[in-house]
C-alpha cells in the first residue's frame, strides 16, 4: 500500500484596502483553519509612535523592509506545517502585496520584482473596492479613490504569478463559504 501525504496549501486573501479581507480572515481563524494576520497593521502602529503619520508614504523603502521580513518569515514558517484544516494556511495578505504597494506609487523596482517570484502560493483570492463597506480608521489611511488605485496593482502583481479568484461582494459568511467552497473543489 502507498501512502500520499496531501500537501498544505498556501491561500492568499488580498486585494483592496478596506475590502473587507480581513472579516474572512478573521472568520476562517475562528471555523478552525491556521491564518497568518496582516503584520502590517501592527508596523503601522509601531511606527506611528516615532509621529510618522502615513509611515508607508513617509519611508516606503524602509517600511517595505522590514514587512518583508516579516512576511516572509510567516512563509517560510507555515512550510513547517504538516496538518491543518483541509490541508489549509491563510495569509492575510502575501509577500507580493509589497511589490504592489510599491509600483501603486512608483517606487518599485527589478530586484522587489524578482523576490515576490520566490514566493508561490497555491491560491489568490482577491477582494474588490466595495465603497459600501470601506471605512478609514487608525491604519487605513488612503482615501477610497487610493484603494481601488492599489487594488489595480494588487491584482496586476499576482497575476505574474498566479490566477487570481475574486470574492463576490456579499455577507462575510457568504464571501467565507465561496472560498471554502472553492477550495473543497481542489483539496478533495
Amino acid at each position: 500500500m502507498i501512502l500520499t501525504l496531501k500537501s498544505i496549501k498556501r491561500v492568499v486573501i488580498s486585494g483592496s484596502p478596506g475590502g473587507g479581507k480581513t472579516k474572512i480572515i478573521e472568520l476562517l481563524k475562528e471555523r478552525g483553519y491556521i491564518v497568518y494576520e496582516e503584520y502590517s497593521r501592527s508596523l503601522i502602529e509601531e511606527l506611528k509612535s516615532d509621529n510618522i503619520i502615513n509611515p508607508f508614504l513617509k519611508k516606503p523603502e524602509e517600511f517595505s523592509q522590514i514587512l518583508f521580513k516579516e512576511r516572509s518569515k510567516q512563509y517560510l514558517d507555515s512550510i513547517n506545517i504538516t496538518k491543518s484544516k483541509g490541508n489549509l494556511v491563510f495569509f492575510d495578505r502575501g509577500v507580493h502585496d509589497i511589490y504592489a504597494y510599491l509600483l501603486a506609487i512608483g517606487k518599485a523596482n527589478e530586484t522587489w520584482k524578482k523576490k515576490i517570484t520566490n514566493f508561490k502560493y497555491d491560491f489568490i483570492f482577491l477582494v474588490k473596492p466595495w465603497i459600501d463597506i470601506y471605512k478609514n480608521d487608525s491604519h487605513r489611511l488612503e482615501p477610497f479613490e487610493s484603494a481601488k488605485n492599489y487594488y489595480t496593482f494588487i491584482k496586476k502583481t499576482y497575476k505574474i504569478t498566479n490566477e487570481v479568484i475574486e470574492i463576490p461582494k456579499t455577507s462575510v459568511d457568504k464571501r467565507t463559504d465561496f472560498v471554502e467552497s472553492y477550495l473543497s473543489s481542489y483539496n478533495g
